[in-house]
């Protein structure tokens, strides 16, 4: 045997020594130089040999040396130039020219009806493709779209299953209105984001500017939002998977009283109103005493939350020729919550085709079916009852039925019963469908119809057991509700562009007229029951209530509206843009129902210059600016109108209905708000396309703010008026770059940083005080020259110590260890209303970096988002229901509480008896945080491999989303309070397929 090994090693030496001498025999070296388009050497270019690991780079002439064979293919790449690829054959010396990259400037961009390269937008439009969303496994597109783009700020509006974010595009512009966004996806106005599979869309337009928003008129005050969903292409078939599943778990920003914590808490809190400490026996409840005697303490956190699977599938199927082209989509997400009894489930079909009938008449269909079934029952108040509920109790009665109180103490109820004893159902149907019409029957000239109707239907199941909380508070009786709410929109749209054939072809010149006229309908139909005699049938009982009350609500509204633009360039150099548009809306005063919303844009693409062609190290940097204004409707139906009220009268015990005037007093002379903006901004790109970014000011004043007054006329209350004037100014900054290429090693780095400060310039331009300063809404706080979003109040500045002299201070009654305030007027000796002071809400700004890594089918991809400098209340610090004040009833967020052994500690003094003086103020929190908010890492199959396998792509990856805050804002989300619902950490695994 060892004889026969000894053979075979020797044998499979010598071939590979063979093997060696032919493969040295066919490789040889070969040299070259690579140059630009001017001849100049590019120093640092890879050179690889493809499908191998060899390689090298050449040296600051340009020079490169490299072993070959002749069928090898040489792959030329450098950032910034069209890559090249190279067949050795017999030759031994290369010459090799790359020409400059400028695909990323002629990217097609979509924008008001219609699109434009890269390169000829003066505007504010920022784009997102569908790779970077889809980075973030979320159901909500919101919250894939966070840290993507300057000047767009994200926040959770819930983090329950199914739940959805706010987003804000530079500032709030309007004191009572809407601040959000419209939603356009493929021409149609949509409800929100989430109306779209996520993996059905091809791209993402954010309009930020006046010059942008301007076409779409009074529906663009706050931002327009462009969806472009996937289209099929002629010559290809394509059918793809994209799927992930993943578990969510909590993060937690706050601690509560421990037991031993929360029991001495309570004899401080009867020391303070005794002056003594009293025996355990007096001071807790028997249950209480008789679990902290035996240490079975409960954790009602970890009863309460629990660790959830989120998932999500999706197929794509996509083909075309060149008359026709296709692409269907379907998608399925499921959600559990991490608290028991909440999850989600949603829905979604897609389908689009286009057909070209001739040569100048083309159709298409854009189509979108969603239906999702959401159960979130009241949460908020079992969340905070896990907060807030003492551990010294007990979950279950010795009969096994849960304790109702478990600590004994009326205030405090069981955080786990109404977790399968309540359901709150919401069925969705989304549909949407869009038909078009495109005729072009001579060159340059296209008309569009455009006809689309989006419906939205839900229907509520509300229901409450008997053995719910709300059942043991009707005497054991059950109830609930029934809710069915449908809203439809129907957009009829003319669209006409003409491309201008000018002889001379340095001008370019581009017409757009469109007629548009959209009506919408919403329906709202609720009928509530109580005392329903036993939960059998749950909510299909509702008909044994003893008692039922239904409501009915309605509204209908409807805009119509004319759109001229004009885009006109020369040489792809300067630029002139210019629109009007007029809108008519059904909302207004009959005298006031029409406005117009003109803009104008000018840019200089100083890149294209001349004198800059010797400028290599430069490549891009143009300069553009815009003014415009837009229009909000910020009204619902009717607010302009004299409305009458319902009053039920009783005659001999019978039932009659009579109507009464409403409390607002009608305005006919209602008009728009008006937001006008200049934008003013730099497009830079340098070293071949290393580094490139923009920075970008805008000032946005809008007048005519719709608010409600409060009048002194008989017989009313208010009045909607337009009021006032309001300013948005702002700083945003963008920068990306390649910091490294080579060997297939790829890194790349980039961050977003926004600020936006809003002031209020004027109100109602009174002057009572006639000071000759305009007075301030100090009931709204809304306060002349200071942001929108304020808190007005008394200030702490610390605890008062014992020999502090107390006695002549402001604050004479206070006692050490009660709540010192700030006093802005010492002479005085008193505490009022002139010692409160302005704290701006923020945030201060906010940003994102990204971190992109590739390498030879790996990828790895990191993001950090961050929010400076807001103030939020944090009703967990202070309040009686949320166990704040520290009277030692409900638990809460543990703080340093001051004593007379503890002088050092920074909140007040616990009192059994009542809350502590002014606690109230302590409320107001930094909610400044940076997350670790997304990373992922995938490794994709080599191109070999999938050609073998007859795949397009496989691609395996791992994400984890929301994985670590630095935050001192105690809660379980920075953005959120402490009762709302967690926002969870989310770790996810996923597959890729395409064939």
């Amino acid at each position: 045997m060892k004889i026969k090994f000894t053979l075979i090693k020797t044998s499979v030496f010598c071939l590979l020594i063979l093997l060696g001498i032919g493969a040295m025999a066919q490789s040889q070296q070969i040299t070259g130089r690579v140059v630009d388009d001017g001849n100049e050497g590019l120093p640092g270019v890879s050179i690889i040999i493809k499908g191998t690991s060899r390689g090298t780079t050449t040296d600051v002439n340009g020079n490169f040396a490299l072993e070959a064979s002749p069928q090898d293919v040489v792959a030329v790449s450098y950032v910034g130039y069209v890559s090249e690829e190279i067949t050795v054959n017999n030759q031994t010396v290369f010459e090799i020219s790359l020409t400059l990259d400028i695909t990323s400037l002629e990217e097609i961009v979509v924008v008001g009806y219609g699109t434009q390269k890269k390169s000829d937008i003066i505007s504010s439009v920022a784009s997102v493709n569908e790779a970077a969303l889809l980075k973030v496994p979320s159901t909500d597109i919101g919250e894939m779209l966070r840290g993507k783009v300057a000047g767009v700020l994200v926040t959770t509006g819930s983090a329950a299953p199914g739940g959805n974010t706010d987003i804000l595009i530079r500032g709030r512009k309007s004191l009572s209105g809407s601040n959000s966004p419209i939603y356009i996806a493929d021409g149609v106005q949509i409800g929100g984001l989430n109306d779209i599979n996520p993996n059905d869309i091809e791209s993402m337009e954010i309009l930020k500017d006046a010059a942008a928003q301007a076409i779409y008129g009074a529906r663009a005050a706050n931002g327009v939002i462009l969806i472009t969903t996937k289209k099929g292409k002629a010559g290809q078939t394509s059918v793809s998977y994209n799927g992930y599943y993943g578990v969510q778990s909590i993060n937690r920003w706050f601690d509560i009283y421990s037991p031993d914590e929360f029991a001495q808490l309570k004899r401080e809190a009867f020391r303070t109103n005794t002056g003594n400490y009293l025996p355990d026996e007096q001071i807790f409840t028997p249950t209480e005493y008789e679990v902290l005697q035996s240490g079975e303490f409960v954790d009602w956190e970890e009863e309460l939350l629990q660790t959830a699977p989120i998932q999500s599938h999706n197929m794509s199927f996509s083909t075309g020729t060149q008359k026709t082209t296709v692409y269907a989509g379907l998608n399925y997400n499921q959600q559990d919550g991490v608290v028991p009894g909440t999850d989600f489930q949603r829905f979604n079909i897609r389908f689009n085709a286009d057909q070209q009938i001739n040569n100048w008449l083309k159709i298409g269909l854009n189509t979108s079916w969603q239906l999702s079934d959401k159960n979130i029952p009241g949460t908020g108040g079992t969340i905070q009852r896990s907060i807030t509920t003492s551990q010294l109790g007990k979950i279950y009665n010795e009969d096994g039925s849960f304790k109702v109180f478990p600590t004994d103490q009326q205030e405090s109820q069981n955080p786990l019963m109404d977790l399968s004893e309540t359901s709150n159902l919401e069925e969705d149907r989304n549909d949407i469908m869009n038909l078009y019409v495109d005729i072009t029957p001579f060159k340059g000239f296209k008309y569009r119809l455009n006809l689309s109707r989006i419906s939205w239907n839900r229907k509520t199941q509300n229901y409450n057991t008997s053995r719910s909380l709300a059942g043991l508070r009707n005497n054991g009786q059950g109830s609930g509700y029934l809710r069915y709410q449908d809203n439809y929109e129907i957009m009829l749209e003319n669209i006409f562009t003409y491309d201008f054939d000018i002889a001379d072809s340095r001008h370019n010149l581009n017409l757009t007229a469109v007629q548009s006229a959209i009506e919408s309908k919403y329906n709202d139909f609720r009928n509530t029951s109580t005392a329903i005699p036993n939960d059998l049938l749950g909510i299909n009982g509702l008909e044994a209530a003893g008692s039922s009350l239904p409501t009915i609500s309605g509204n209908e509204r409807q805009l119509l509206s004319f759109v001229g633009r004009l885009q006109y360039d020369f040489e792809g150099k300067y630029y002139l843009n210019a629109a009007i548009r007029a809108d008519g809306s059904s909302v207004f005063g009959k005298n006031n129902k029409w406005a117009s919303f003109p803009s104008v844009a000018v840019g200089w693409n100083i890149f294209r210059e001349d004198f800059l062609s010797g400028a290599e190290f430069i490549s891009n940097l143009k300069l553009r600016a815009s003014y415009g204004s837009v229009g909000n409707q910020a009204i619902g139906p009717y607010e302009s109108q004299a409305l009458a009220d319902q009053r039920d009268y009783l005659f001999d015990n019978i039932k009659s209905v009579g109507y009464i005037a409403g409390g607002d007093l009608p305005n006919p002379n209602l008009k728009w708000e008006t937001s006008t903006t200049l934008n003013a901004a730099v497009d830079f790109g340098f070293w071949y396309g290393r580094l490139f970014g923009t920075v970008e000011y805008y000032d946005t004043r809008t007048t005519d703010l719709l608010v409600w007054r409060n009048i002194s006329v008989p017989g009313y209350n208010r009045m909607l008026d337009n009021v006032g004037e309001i300013q948005n100014e702002g700083v945003e900054l963008s920068l990306d770059a390649v910091l490294f290429e080579n060997n297939g090693l790829e890194i790349n780095a980039g961050f977003m940083v926004s600020r936006n400060r809003n002031k209020i310039i004027s109100l109602y331009g009174d002057d009572a005080d006639e000071d000759g300063v305009e007075d301030d809404d100090v009931s709204n706080q809304w306060f002349i020259g200071q942001p929108i979003d304020v808190f007005y109040q008394y200030k702490p500045v610390g605890i008062f110590q014992i020999g502090e002299d107390i006695a002549s201070s402001h604050q004479p009654d206070a006692q050490p260890g009660d709540v010192k305030l700030f006093d802005r007027f010492p002479e005085d000796g008193e505490l009022n209303a002139d010692d409160r002071v302005i704290t701006q809400e923020g945030p201060d700004w906010f940003g994102t970096f990204n971190y992109d890594m590739t390498f030879k089918g790996f990828d790895m991809s990191f993001s950090i988002y961050t929010v400076q400098g807001r103030i939020r209340n944090n009703p967990f610090l202070y309040g009686y229901n949320e166990g704040g004040s520290l009277r030692g009833i409900y638990n809460g967020v543990k703080q340093d509480y001051w004593l007379p052994e503890n002088p050092t500690g920074n909140w007040p003094r616990p009192k059994e008896s009542n809350d502590p003086d002014f606690i109230w103020t302590m409320g107001l929190q930094d909610a400044t945080f940076v997350r670790l908010q997304n990373v992922t890492l995938g490794y994709s199959l080599p191109q070999a491999i999938l050609d073998k396998a007859k795949l397009s792509r496989l691609r395996i990856y791992v994400t984890g989303q929301n994985l670590f805050t630095i935050t001192e804002y105690q809660s379980y989300s920075p953005e959120r309070n402490t009762n709302e619902y967690p926002e969870a950490r989310i770790i996810t695994g996923g597959l890729q397929i395409g064939f």
